[in-house]
């Protein structure tokens, strides 16, 4: 029989309650194409409720247990082995037991993939068991983790109870924290960025609780609120608690996912991490090239906005103005279009960049700029600096306190028009708003840094620490990426292949149904082929975000790999995976190198105002392997 006719026997034989044969038969498929088919590894099958021939416990049970332990060593074991941790909801000890007497480091990836191992109830059952080694050691870890992050957790939650304060006055209580945090060092960004992590996981917590949006409440009792707290500063404790353990949650996310990472408890019973120096110079290169790519497209809006110095003298308006043109080019690179917006009533991303970008501006120059200069000087409290700034400029705002209707008068003031339904849904789509039926701190999947607008009443508020990053290329981006999901990630292929038709090689896009493989744009000419597969990806922050993009990333290589090896041509063949994100850009792995797809862009348009032509495909493609353009970029960056 074939694949077809064995799948088919078995849904039959299932049907029928002939569960064991029906196993039976399914095993009879070769263990790779039964795992691709069981475990649904394209990811194209519906989702039932109840028990299926997919999630049945008989399987692991009764019929798995009875096999041979030859298919544990097999490379893909582990999806069988995350497919049952995936689906099933009661642990079944027999089939764990022989798991991990059959292939120990098999069942702790699996464990720590699916981030299991937080179970602590589970954890519980097990360690009642008889276990190797290996595992018993790894439980050690286990129960430390769990021993740190939930009762971290517990205090937050009674130190917030016992502020015995109203919901608003709670919000103001953590605003204030989160600026004085900010405060004390303006200058270290990865700090910045965890206190906005932290912040949005309190502020996540308090909308669990309480309904912000139904509360009245005015916007002077609002201001007073804060200000009160900025020489209190009520909230500084959990503040710093929620500070650890969000960094408690990244160490976790470290341990499961980080490439050659070595966590340990030592001799003084202290858990310890051990780096891999490789992984975190690949770590540091990505982080370069982000910031390559992020002054690539401010030089360039700077060369978009020389025509128009004239107009506007104020150099920070002419920076500001350029930084603008910048954001609005790059997402525009993206494929990020106006129709992926009208649907949704929304106004057009002219308006949505112009407006998150001009207002925070404005509060960069006007109040955060200033302030945390004093705080450099002065190295004083985050209250003495408001008094500061405030003597110095009575307009200065340190929290940002509006309502819909004043920020669309604002923004049609700067010559921004929608209408007042769209701007409505504007503001409510970058509201951060987390409800949820249970509250998971581990579980919250978006923070202020994609959505800076907090609800409370009629009131719209935001943190200028939080605001002011929508100054920036990639907040801007990756929060509309985000919060709008636009569907047409094909268009980054239009895009590349209209970039590329004058030049002295063919580009072209492919078909979408292929029969072997799966190539999106191809460059060719009499001596070399390129075969591309693109995809438009978001930034990764942490190694939870890199891991989730792993199955991706994997099929991509296999799609290239099966292309190649179906051509008939007696090219050179190159493959490669090209896209919008910058993590393990310049690695080869399996014969496919993975591209930026901004470097593909902007190669061709630098390239085109110095008035140059590639002489072939060739040279093309030496200039993207040996990755010049990132390396002249960076050393102009440097300069």
């Amino acid at each position: 029989m074939n694949n077809a006719d064995y799948k088919k026997e078995v849904h039959n034989l299932y049907k029928n309650n002939r569960f064991l044969e029906a196993y039976q038969c399914a095993w009879n498929l070769p263990f790779k194409d039964f795992i691709s088919w069981f475990t649904d590894v394209p990811g194209k099958r519906k989702q039932i409720k109840g028990v299926t021939l997919f999630n049945d416990p008989f399987f692991y049970n009764s019929f798995l247990i009875t096999q041979s332990t030859e298919w544990l060593r097999h490379k893909d074991a582990i999806l069988l082995w995350e497919h049952y941790l995936n689906t099933q909801k009661s642990v079944i000890i027999e089939f764990e037991l022989f798991v991990a007497h059959n292939n120990s480091s098999l069942f702790i990836e699996g464990y720590k993939n699916r981030l299991v191992f937080l179970n602590d109830k589970r954890i519980s059952k097990l360690q009642v068991q008889h276990l190797p080694f290996q595992i018993v050691s790894e439980l050690k870890i286990w129960n430390r983790f769990n021993n740190l992050l939930n009762p971290k957790w517990n205090k937050i939650k009674d130190l917030i109870e016992d502020m015995d304060l109203a919901s608003y006055e709670i919000c103001m209580v953590l605003f204030s924290a989160f600026e004085a945090y900010i405060y004390k060092n303006p200058d270290d960004k990865l700090r910045w960025y965890n206190a906005g992590e932290s912040l949005s996981l309190l502020i996540a917590y308090i909308q669990s609780k309480y309904n912000l949006s139904n509360l009245n409440v005015d916007k002077t009792t609002l201001i007073k609120a804060y200000h009160q707290n900025v020489h209190k500063l009520k909230g500084e404790e959990v503040f710093n608690k929620v500070y650890d353990y969000v960094l408690l949650r990244e160490n976790i996310y470290r341990y499961a996912y980080e490439p050659g990472l070595d966590v340990f408890i030592n001799n003084d019973d202290v858990l310890r991490f051990h780096e891999s120096d490789a992984f975190n110079e690949k770590w540091e290169y990505d982080a370069d090239r982000y910031s390559v790519n992020e002054q690539s497209y401010y030089g360039y809006g700077e060369q978009l906005f020389d025509e128009l110095k004239e107009e506007n003298k104020d150099p920070n308006n002419q920076l500001g103005n350029a930084r603008q043109l910048a954001i609005k080019q790059a997402i525009y690179d993206l494929g990020i279009r106006d129709e992926d917006l009208k649907n949704n009533k929304l106004p057009n991303l002219n308006f949505i960049i112009s407006f998150l970008h001009g207002i925070a501006w404005r509060k960069l120059e006007t109040s955060e700029k200033p302030l945390h200069e004093i705080a450099r000087i002065r190295q004083n409290e985050y209250a003495k600096g408001v008094l500061e700034l405030n003597y110095k400029y009575k307009s200065s705002e340190f929290i940002l306190i509006s309502n819909n209707n004043t920020l669309h008068n604002a923004a049609k003031t700067f010559g921004l028009n929608c209408s007042k339904q769209e701007f409505d849904k504007l503001i409510h789509t970058f509201s951060f708003n987390w409800k949820v039926k249970t509250f998971d701190p581990l579980k919250q999947s978006i923070s202020l840094w994609q959505k800076p607008y907090i609800q409370i009443g009629k009131h719209i508020i935001s943190p200028i620490s939080i605001l002011t990053s929508f100054t920036g290329l990639y907040t801007i981006s990756e929060s509309i990426l985000k919060n709008f999901k636009p569907r047409e990630g094909k268009r980054i292929e239009n895009i590349l292949k209209n970039t590329y038709e004058n030049t002295q090689w063919k580009t072209s896009l492919l078909e979408k149904s292929q029969e072997y493989g799966d190539v999106d744009v191809v460059m060719e000419d009499a001596e070399n082929i390129v075969f591309m597969q693109l995809k438009r990806t978001s930034q990764k922050t942490d190694m939870r975000k890199l891991y989730i993009q792993l199955p991706q990333d994997r099929r991509a290589i296999k799609q290239l790999s099966e292309a190649k090896f179906w051509n008939t041509s007696r090219k050179q063949i190159h493959l490669w995976y090209v896209t919008t994100a910058f993590e393990k850009v310049g690695i080869c792995e399996k014969e496919v190198y993975r591209v930026s797809y901004q470097d593909l862009i902007h190669i061709k348009r630098l390239r085109d105002s110095d008035g140059l032509r590639f002489n072939s495909l060739n040279d093309f493609i030496e200039m993207i392997e040996s990755d010049t353009l990132y390396r002249i970029s960076k050393q102009d960056v440097i300069n």
